[in-house]
């Protein structure tokens, strides 16, 4: 998407140029080709600016902790690299999935994980925890689909993995296997 814009962007530029250049024949063309070709770099820098910072930060949407108290991810990044995982009780590769990366989780203390679960009711989630003997650290709602929306997953599960400076670094759609996961753990500590 951001070459894209970027590639759209030189184009428009490019074209402005040379409309300038064409209406000023025989007139000196080269003070409004340089001014033009001066707001357009402004401009691409500034847009490229505003996309790279939206891709760094945290998404921002409402979660829901299992005590029902609201807050956004940022609320639970302490300057850890951090393992989000998106699922959902009724998603087949979700289960699979799920004692691997609570494995993982112990393992790992240096890294924060954070469970989102999908558009399902605390109780659900609760007796999915319990009937799955899982102990997961941090388990989320995302009753709204909000956060899944931000993020861009429309398929479950998704995980991602954030940096210690809160920068995304992997994405990755369907059931993470051990050389995955292993792949993603490395890219956020630091290529371990």
């Amino acid at each position: 998407m951001l070459f894209v814009l970027i590639i759209a962007l030189t184009c428009l530029f490019i074209a402005a140029l040379v409309y300038i250049v064409r209406r000023q024949q025989g007139k000196s063309a080269a003070l409004p080709a340089v001014y033009t070709a001066m707001v357009g770099l402004a401009l691409s820098g500034g847009v490229f600016t505003f996309v790279m910072q939206q891709g760094t930060q945290l998404p921002r949407a409402e979660l829901v902790d299992m005590q029902q108290n609201t807050g956004e991810l940022a609320e639970y990044f302490d300057g850890r690299p951090m393992v989000v995982n998106l699922w959902a009780s009724w998603c087949p590769p979700c289960v699979r999935e799920m004692p691997m990366l609570e494995e993982a989780e112990n393992d790992h203390p240096d890294v924060r994980f954070v469970f989102i679960n999908q558009r399902e009711h605390p109780d659900l989630v609760t007796e999915f925890l319990t009937q799955h003997s899982l102990k997961l650290d941090t388990v989320l709602l995302d009753a709204s689909g909000g956060f899944a929306s931000a993020v861009g997953a429309h398929a479950m599960p998704t995980t991602l993995f954030f940096d210690a400076d809160a920068r995304l670094q992997k994405r990755f759609y369907g059931e993470v296997d051990q050389e995955t996961l292993d792949e993603g753990l490395g890219l956020i500590r630091g290529g371990e």
